[in-house]
């Protein structure tokens, strides 16, 4: 490079790319080395930098030669200079500076031939995604029905959706998988052309190619959307219909072409007669059409076609009548009048505007807010306001459409009464995605540097979105819980029998019959509500109309059920109902004879074999007999327990057992879940039973031996392979030893604060882990892990501190030899010294509810007396996809059960049911109780049950603290003072929680959680 003649500025300028070279050479020798389980001396180090630095140098001089602008490459410094191991900076700062780039370097516009090929590389990644994580097989609620109602060619439930049905036949006959799987596969399909669609709008609005991909981009990785595009649905045509509509509107006011009216009418016309909740969003489109092109009205033979094209679809309802008169086996409509019903979906009436009313509607909005947090992210979030202003700025018309069309289908949803907000307000998703593309477009006209790396930063939050949600969906592509559920009840039922369903195992077991031929023999009956009867009435009203004909198998068991004379066998996880009681042990039990204290004998078990590890419960069925007619209540125990004897999972189930017979066989299913902080090794399974003594103590039955409890059988515990939740995420490894990800605390326990350490296991190896606050060595605990593995295992310990330790420092040693474990700094070199923890937080919760769910919150108003209300916000994380239907539970009462209040409730005022939470979602779960005007003076306690909708099994507390005060988990002591209000302290005085005093003697399904 001649430099001669130049300024000594000028030189300097020419050669900028040598700091910009040695960055990024600087930014790969860290990766490199951070990549690598080496523990890296200087010798090494330097070699590796000064490779990597001559690559470097010589990538930013080509690009210097090419007239290049590399300045983006500086930011690779954001991670050469950051003092602290961290993959997820890493992988943002070389995500923005790669994407700046190239970005800047960007030729634009495209001209049509690559227009078309990003249309085409839209659709084929997003198929591919999609294909790569579909849903493999059946599944329950509105998918099971969607599943085998194309294959026989049925009739669905109001308003029928034939063309989705008639469509969906289509994709049966693909030989690839299952029935089920071949309808998965219509919506991965339905999905990829919304994308397209979207994206393609975008660019007619904008010109612009980034605006499309960041819109795509966003919607592809919203929770919801990659969810619908990976299960058999109708909400997924939905949005496709919603995004149609919208790119007809945008390219007939752009090019003022009739074809785009005609498809206008089309598109319109197929979602109102697809779902009728569509049509409000004509709402927007006239508004947007007649601010477009006013004169539109007086073109009446302009709209001849588009009417024609809008009320084509809705001759597809002739199917409804015409394969009902023909003949369907499941879901024929007869009569005008039904089917008038069935298409305007009249019974779904009542529930429209259902929640418009002041005093529930800013409880709604904060909802809906839950809701995009869920969907997008903060980061898209932020980028939709930055959209919204940029397009009501700029296009005001496009502002109307967009942000009209979204308001008004939000405003219809949130005020809808049903649990599936989050999948009805798709169509609000495709105009909130167009809003953020927009302003991507926006950016990309800020020329240079700026605009480049704000382009970036909108794909990072898209990108980050689907990296954040691909492992939930990955997971979900091998999940077969719900085969699994519906074989075994369907296999292992009687003869001839009739299984009383709620809807959400019906359509599953009506799939396995009616798609799969699996026992014609068995009548699966619907159980549905049936006006002001309470749901365990017409439960029982069923079972009494079945009983004396047919076996009968029900899904739901409701407390009221332990006042009866029926006996309820565990059939998988349903119920074997038997008007008279069973003498006989089943064929397939390890037998047992432990007879405890001459009354109750343990026949046997059946254990399911399964890996046993933290998120993966162990299953046992537990047989056992009255020897003697028994006069009270008595509780059974499973316990897995040490060679110490700590109990590390536990499930105990309590029997109002006076009504059982002498000798009669009785059954019990038990799911242990293990705590998160039990180490791997060798446990042994053990069993007894007890009774609770009036001062809240226990006391246990025991053996003909003087034991109490029997020895079922010693099984092995894993690691666990499901990545911890945590709120302090850290990448700190300690020299050829575990890694620690992360920490957490918990003060749900009064005048207590117990340290969450998270390691990666990757080698064996036994270490002591120390913990000082200062130099004071405030708690210590062991860390083992017996097998080295590359496979990506995890393991949680816990160590209580004091309350007033503020600062922690962490030390590991060796202890095999007491020698000290370095951790390793940037570039993985050893640092000398603790290391320094996160500081935490004066009032934190991080409570495990089953593996399932963190509790990590809890805000509660103030101002509570008699009469009044109290509002209870609880913050739930989700550690994996869930695939159960919970129901969150607070009560309020105060400490002599003169009065007791509470709310049960589908999370999120119903809105985001725990089936739809994936890994990492934050849900606001907020409760409204109120407070009797009877109250007196005195202390209230409020506290927490999550239980399974339908067997309303709790979710274990795996706090093995926690676990001792009972079933349900403490929120807070309240005081009601009159007007003075309250005084919240933290948790519960150990003393007042007695089981005794717990009003849940349910029978046969009570489970407790108390270690005894």
């Amino acid at each position: 490079m001649n430099l001669s003649g130049l300024s000594t500025l000028e030189r300097l300028k020419r050669l900028d790319f040598i700091p910009l070279g040695i960055g990024m050479g600087l930014f790969l020798s860290r990766i490199i080395a951070e990549m690598s389980p080496l523990v890296w001396r200087w010798s090494g180090l330097l070699f590796l930098i000064s490779g990597c630095c001559a690559l470097g140098l010589g990538l930013a001089a080509l690009g210097r030669r090419y007239s290049f602008d590399i300045r983006p490459a500086a930011l690779f410094y954001c991670y050469v200079l950051y003092p602290w191991l961290n993959p997820s900076i890493a992988f943002a700062v070389g995500f923005v500076a790669t994407a700046s780039l190239i970005i800047v370097n960007a030729k634009s516009p495209l001209s049509s031939k690559w227009v078309s090929l990003l249309d085409l590389a839209t659709f084929s990644g997003s198929f591919s995604l999609y294909f790569h994580t579909l849903s493999p097989t059946m599944l329950p609620a509105d998918s099971g029905e969607f599943q085998f109602i194309p294959y026989i060619l049925g009739i669905a439930h109001p308003p029928g959706y034939p063309f989705y049905t008639l469509l969906c036949k289509l994709f049966t006959f693909i030989p690839i998988g299952d029935i089920a799987y071949r309808a998965n596969l219509m919506s991965a399909v339905i999905g990829a052309l919304t994308l397209t669609v979207v994206s393609r709008t975008v660019r007619c609005t904008t010109g612009s190619a980034i605006g499309g991909i960041v819109a795509s981009l966003s919607l592809g990785g919203a929770t919801t959307f990659w969810a619908q595009s990976t299960t058999a649905n109708i909400r997924g045509m939905m949005a496709l219909f919603a995004a149609l509509s919208i790119f007809a509107l945008v390219s007939y006011a752009s090019e003022k072409k009739k074809v785009y009216l005609t498809l206008l009418g089309l598109a319109f016309g197929f979602g109102i007669a697809h779902h009728g909740s569509l049509a409000f969003l004509g709402i927007a489109f006239s508004a947007y059409l007649l601010a477009s092109d006013p004169s539109i009205l007086t073109k009446w033979r302009a709209l001849v076609k588009p009417l024609i094209a809008f009320s084509f679809p809705f001759a597809f309802f002739l199917y409804i009548p015409l394969r009902s008169m023909i003949g369907t086996p499941f879901g024929a409509i007869s009569g005008v009048r039904e089917f008038l019903n069935h298409v305007l979906a009249l019974g779904f009436r009542g529930d429209m505007f259902a929640f418009a009313r002041l005093s529930v509607l800013p409880e709604r909005l904060k909802v809906l807010a839950n809701i995009l947090d869920f969907q997008f992210g903060s980061g898209l979030l932020i980028a939709s306001l930055f959209g919204c202003v940029a397009m009501l700025w700029r296009r005001w018309r496009l502002f109307l459409l967009c942000f009209g069309a979204f308001v008004i289908v939000s405003a219809v949803v949130i005020t809808y009464r049903a649990p599936q907000t989050v999948e009805y307000l798709m169509p609000a998703y495709v105009p909130f995605a167009i809003v953020i593309g927009y302003g991507a477009a926006t950016l990309r006209r800020w020329k240079g540097f700026l605009g480049a790396l704000a382009i970036s930063f909108l794909l990072l939050f898209g990108f980050n979105r689907l990296v954040y949600n691909y492992p939930s969906f990955s997971f979900l592509a091998r999940d077969r819980s719900t085969r699994s559920y519906a074989e075994e009840v369907m296999l292992e039922a009687p003869v001839d029998a009739v299984i009383l369903s709620n809807w959400h195992w019906a359509t599953a077991f009506w799939y396995l019959q009616y798609g799969e031929g699996i026992r014609p023999d068995l009548e699966v009956i619907y159980v549905y509500p049936e006006g002001g009867e309470p749901m365990f009435a017409t439960w029982l009203r069923r079972i009494e109309e079945k009983i004396g004909e047919r076996p009968v198998v029900v899904t739901n068991y409701y407390h009221e059920f332990a006042s009866t004379h029926y006996r309820f066998f565990p059939l998988g996880e349903a119920f074997l109902v038997r008007a008279e009681p069973s003498f006989d042990l089943p064929d397939d039990v390890v037998r047992l004879d432990a007879a405890f204290d001459g009354k109750i004998r343990i026949l046997g078990y059946r254990l399911d074999e399964g890996a046993l590890s933290p998120g993966n419960p162990l299953v046992l069925y537990l047989c056992w007999q009255p020897l003697v007619k028994l006069e009270r209540a008595y509780s059974f125990f499973v316990h897995l327990i040490n060679e110490e004897g700590e109990v590390f999972g536990q499930m105990d189930l309590t029997h109002d057992a006076v009504r059982y017979e002498v000798g009669e066989v009785l059954i019990d299913r038990y799911e242990v879940r293990v705590l998160s902080t039990a180490p791997p090794g060798r446990y042994r399974l053990i069993a007894g039973v007890y009774i609770a003594l009036p001062d809240g103590r226990w006391s246990r039955l025991r053996t003909e031996i003087g034991e109490g409890e029997v020895l079922l059988r010693e099984v092995e515990v894993t690691l666990s392979a499901i990545r911890p939740i945590t709120f302090h995420p850290l990448h700190q490894p300690f020299a050829y030893g575990p890694t620690l990800i992360g920490v957490d605390y918990d003060t749900s326990l009064v005048g207590r604060r117990r340290v969450y350490l998270h390691w990666h296991i990757s080698r064996a190896g036994e270490y002591h882990i120390l913990l000082y606050s200062g130099d004071d060595l405030i708690a210590e605990g062991s860390l083992q892990s017996r097998v080295a593995t590359r496979d990506e295992v995890y393991i949680t310990t816990a160590h209580d501190v004091p309350l007033d330790a503020t600062s922690f420092r962490l030390e590991l040693r060796s202890r095999r030899n007491g020698t000290i474990i370095p951790h390793l700094g940037p570039w993985r070199l050893p640092r000398s010294g603790r290391l320094n923890l996160p500081a935490p937080p004066r009032r934190s919760w991080y409570v495990n509810l089953g593996g399932e769910m963190l509790l990590v919150g809890v805000n509660y108003s103030e101002g509570i007396r008699p009469g009044g209300s109290l509002r209870v916000e609880l913050r739930f994380v989700a550690c994996k996809p869930i695939v159960r239907d919970y129901v969150i539970a607070v009560h309020l009462t105060d400490e002599e059960w003169r009065w007791w209040e509470r709310d049960d409730s589908v999370p999120a005022l119903g809105a985001i049911p725990t089936l739809k939470w994936v890994r990492g979602s934050h849900i606001s779960d907020v409760h409204l109780l109120s407070v009797p005007p009877h109250a007196v003076e005195g202390s209230a306690r409020l506290d927490l049950m999550v239980y399974d909708a339908f067997t309303l099994r709790p979710l274990p507390m795996l706090d093995e603290r926690l676990a001792r005060l009972g079933q349900r988990m403490p929120l807070g002591v309240l005081k009601i003072m009159g007007p003075v209000g309250f005084e919240p302290t933290r948790g519960f005085p150990q003393q007042i929680l007695s089981l005794q005093r717990l009003p849940f003697r349910h029978g046969p399904l009570l489970i407790t959680q108390d270690f005894v």
